[in-house]
């Protein structure tokens, strides 16, 4: 979309250099197109328009919803990461993009090569394609830029992949989703999850460089291959959209494949190749090309980086909770005592009621270990997991996700929207509650952060003897008074103690 004749570019046969780029097709030095070559444009661009424009409704109803003084970093994601074409769903446990959904992308080659055969019979007299190989490339150009610099954003502030909660660390690995492990484990460095998300930004903004756009996609399809086969390897949702990513970037690259070939494997000299520009005589159009590019990539870059940024520095990480809790709370609690009914409760881990452990977070959260499991929410980040074979379960293969973006923008509170992460894609026997403080009449009022079990409330009066003891005693979600005594253990993480001792994430 650049006013520049001498380098937006497009690389067919070499031997052509016309003088007038806009006659290219009756200029003298073109080179007819062998019919292979016109056959693979054909098939090639009719793909790239299927990948590169969104197909489903709901993205137009979501776009055109957008409130100006009300857009946040959700928004941009959603606009420029949106998912390959579905035009049929299979569900599985890997959620909408299982190694089976790579059926949608097959599909759309399909229509292509028909869509190919048809233009074939109806346009044999064409010798070039020039002209719409350059749109075409422009189109997906930017089209993986903006999801590349989109897609790193959520990494290079580290709101995606974020340091495990006290919880997490106190649940054993076997009760983890696989997508969780990953994760967690990636989010557990700092450096490295900025790092990843340099490693997309960086190919995203070669893209926007007409002069850098063939390395910038061969490095995008390099990036979003091993995202791709990570994600399959740990069950984490977005593999085929990776390898749509993986796909536009191959196309875009293809472009400059020849020359690199000959000059490295050849070992020939390559001479400058023909470059397609279409010319611009009006000063109106030479403007809106200009206006438009500079427009977009203002928006999509650091308008885009500036709300990441904010909301990260300022408290709507999507995947943390952002009321604080109580002050100088957080760490891991052994169950002192514990009273159900004025009763003591000793000690057995095959109680039901009775708390085995407790874990206080730095947001207003309480979890609590206890023999009595949970319907697991299957939500992690933005990707459900599924549960396959029975699509008709409409409870554990619901496909809403954190809705703390729509809770915020209507000044609700919009921890219980970010909950997911921390309870998502967990089986076992820690249950997760929320809490709102009174730190006047010294009461929480708790809730429970699964969205199958959220009808599970508490009222619990606090005391604090001592900075690491805790005294809770009230009504339960069993209607049954409780009395429970909190003394934190000085616990080590051998995870976080060699890894990350000196860094906070948060």
């Amino acid at each position: 979309m650049s006013t520049d004749i001498n380098s937006e570019v497009l690389d067919v046969p070499q031997d052509i250099r016309p003088i007038d780029v806009d006659k290219v097709e009756t200029s003298k030095k073109s080179r007819k197109w062998k019919p292979y070559e016109k056959v693979a444009f054909r098939i090639g661009f009719i793909y790239m328009l299927i990948l590169c424009i969104p197909t489903y409704p709901k993205f137009y109803t979501h776009l055109f919803k957008l409130e100006f003084f009300k857009i946040t970093y959700h928004d941009f994601q959603s606009i420029v990461a949106f998912w390959p074409p579905q035009f049929v769903l299979i569900e599985s446990e890997e959620g909408v993009f299982g190694l089976l959904n790579y059926i949608n992308l097959i599909l759309a080659l399909l229509v292509a090569i028909v869509g190919a055969s048809i233009w074939t019979l109806l346009d044999k007299k064409r010798i070039e394609y020039n002209k719409l190989y350059y749109y075409i490339l422009v189109l997906a150009r930017y089209r993986l830029a903006y999801g590349m610099i989109g897609w790193g954003l959520k990494k290079l502030f580290p709101m995606q992949m974020v340091f495990p909660t006290v919880g997490m660390l106190n649940t054993p690995f076997i009760d983890m989703a696989e997508k969780k492990l990953y994760w967690s484990h990636v989010g557990i460095s700092f450096e490295y999850t900025v790092f990843l998300g340099f490693a997309e930004i960086f190919p995203g903004l070669l893209l926007l460089n007409r002069k850098t756009a063939g390395l910038g996609a061969a490095l995008a399809a390099v990036v979003t291959f091993n995202i791709c086969i990570a994600n399959h390897a740990y069950d984490a949702g977005v593999g085929v959209p990776a390898a749509y990513f993986s796909i536009i970037g191959v196309f875009i690259a293809w472009y400059d494949w020849r020359n690199i070939w000959k000059l490295l494997v050849g070992e020939k000299d390559v001479l400058q190749p023909f470059r397609y520009h279409p010319v611009l005589t009006e000063r109106w159009q030479k403007n809106l090309t200009t206006g438009l590019k500079w427009t977009f990539n203002f928006l999509f870059v650091p308008v885009a980086a500036g709300l990441w940024a904010y909301g990260f520095f300022y408290g709507n990480n999507y995947n943390i909770p952002s009321t604080p809790g109580l002050a100088g709370t957080k760490g891991y609690y052994n169950v002192t005592e514990y009273r159900l009914n004025n009763k003591i409760i000793p000690y057995t881990p095959q109680d039901s009621l009775r708390w085995q452990d407790a874990t206080f977070e730095s947001w207003s959260s309480l979890s609590y270990k206890t023999n009595r499991g949970a319907i697991a929410d299957r939500m992690i980040g933005y990707s459900p997991l599924r549960v396959k074979n029975d699509k008709k379960n409409s409870k554990l293969n619901q496909v809403n996700t954190q809705n703390s973006d729509e809770l915020s923008k209507e000044k609700k509170d919009r921890d219980l929207g970010v909950t997911r992460w921390e309870v998502g894609g967990m089986a076992g026997e820690r249950r997760y509650f929320y809490y709102k403080a009174d730190t006047i009449k010294h009461v929480l009022y708790l809730q429970n952060k699964n969205k199958y079990h959220e009808d599970e409330t508490q009222v619990l009066h606090y005391s604090r003897p001592t900075a690491d003891r805790i005294i809770l005693k009230g009504i339960n979600e069993f209607k049954d008074s409780i009395y429970v005594v909190l003394d934190r253990s000085n616990k080590k993480y051998p995870l976080v103690e060699g890894r990350q001792s000196n860094i906070k994430a948060f």
